[in-house]
This record gives C-alpha cells, structure tokens and sequence, in this order.
C-alpha cells in the first residue's frame, strides 16, 4: 500500500499462500473484503498484516477510510503468479455503499450552493431577475440533496467501525448534520424571495456566506480524512 492505492491493483496466489501486506504509505489503511469475508483493521504506517488464502476464488477488497483505494485476489491451482499494476481505469458498477453513495452526494451539494450564492450576486450586480431565479432552485435542490448526503455520511461512519479518525469524523458528522437543517433553512428563506419576486437581502446574503465558509470546512475535513493533512 503506497500513494493510497494498493500495489498491484490485482495478484494472482494459490490456495494456502500467505499474502503480506505492507502499508508503505503515510496513512493507516485496512485490508477489508467486499464480502466481508475479512478485514485487516487499521494497519499503521510501517507496519503490515497477514492472511492466508484459504480457497480459490476471486476476492475483491479495499480500504474502509479510503474507499478510492481498491484491489482484487485472485486463487487459482495454476501455476503461474500473476500482477497486474494499478494504471489503467476501472469500470463502471453503480455505487451501492456509502463509501461510494456519499462522495457523489457530496458533489452535489458542494457545488449548489456556492453556484446559488454567486447566481444572486451576480444578479444583483447585472440586474438580471433570470440569475435570481435560478439561484432559488439551486438552493431548493441543495435542500433536497443534503439530506441524503448527511444520511449516507452517517451510514458511512456506522460500518466504519472506528477506521476513520475518531476527532475529525465527530466533527465532520455533526456539522454534517448541521448543515442538513441550515441548507433547508436557506431553501425556506430563498423560496419566500422567490415568490415576492424579491432580490436575496442582505442578511439572507450573510448567511449564505456563512453556510458556504461551513460547507468548505466540511469538505477540508472530508479531504483529512480521506487522504489525510
């Protein structure tokens, strides 16, 4: 394990082969089946862990605090060994954990608001009520999108099972939270303008800087502990 990702990508071993894996990296990683089968827990830097093949298959594993990280065991009673390096792109298989569902969420979410923001400002300054509207909506779909953001982040953390910084995930998971209520907040407030036909004010303004100043250290957090400082 090496620039968070495994190295190689995909081995090839026979049954009753003991695999070592060394974390070469500057951050702790696990070694956890996709089945469950098993899971290293946290291996720190410079030290490794164990397992022994104990039937042909293919086993396909990753990193539970970086979920980026992926690789796959193969167990054959060839002879032959294979590797196969980690270049080249995966393909495609749509995300069903929250290891997967919550960084496309949060794409989401971090790009509505600060668009909504900037929308209203832009109009203000070119007068243009088009840009106002728009904002509204990208605010209303940022409401309806954190939700299920927040949901993912703390399902995430519940299968984490104490692999994630235990400091940094309590604060990432509470203003996660926080934010759900405030982008709804937002959206109530915004829709109201909208349907005076009223510009953003400037206190609504304030406070939408403040979510987005929030949103970022949210999204710092993340990127800790992700691939860490």
């Amino acid at each position: 394990m090496k620039g968070v990702r495994f190295q190689p990508a995909e081995l090839s071993v026979h049954p009753g082969e003991t695999v070592e894996f060394k974390n070469e990296d500057i951050f702790a990683h696990t070694v956890t089946a996709d089945d469950g089968s098993f899971d290293s827990g946290l291996i720190q830097p410079g030290s490794s862990w164990k397992m022994t093949v104990q039937k042909a298959g293919t086993l396909a594993y990753h990193c539970t605090p970086h979920p980026n990280m992926k690789a796959t065991l193969v167990a054959s009673g060839g002879t032959q060994v294979k590797e196969r390096d980690a270049g080249g792109l995966p393909g495609f298989t749509p995300p069903h954990s929250p290891q997967e569902l919550h960084p496309i969420l949060v794409n989401f979410t971090a790009a509505l608001l600060p668009l909504a923001l900037l929308s209203d400002l832009l109009g203000l300054w070119l007068k243009r009520s088009s840009l106002h509207n728009a904002a509204a909506w990208m605010v209303l779909y940022a409401a309806i999108i954190t939700p299920l953001t927040g949901a993912a982040g703390w399902w995430w953390k519940s299968k984490s099972a104490g692999a994630l910084p235990p400091e940094i995930i309590a604060v990432h998971a509470w203003l996660g939270t926080s934010l759900v209520l405030v982008f709804i907040a937002l959206a109530v407030w915004r829709w109201r303008l909208y349907r005076k036909n009223a510009v953003p004010t400037l206190p609504y303004l304030a406070f939408a800087v403040v979510a987005v100043l929030a949103l970022i250290y949210q999204g710092s957090l993340g990127g800790a502990m992700v691939f860490g400082r």
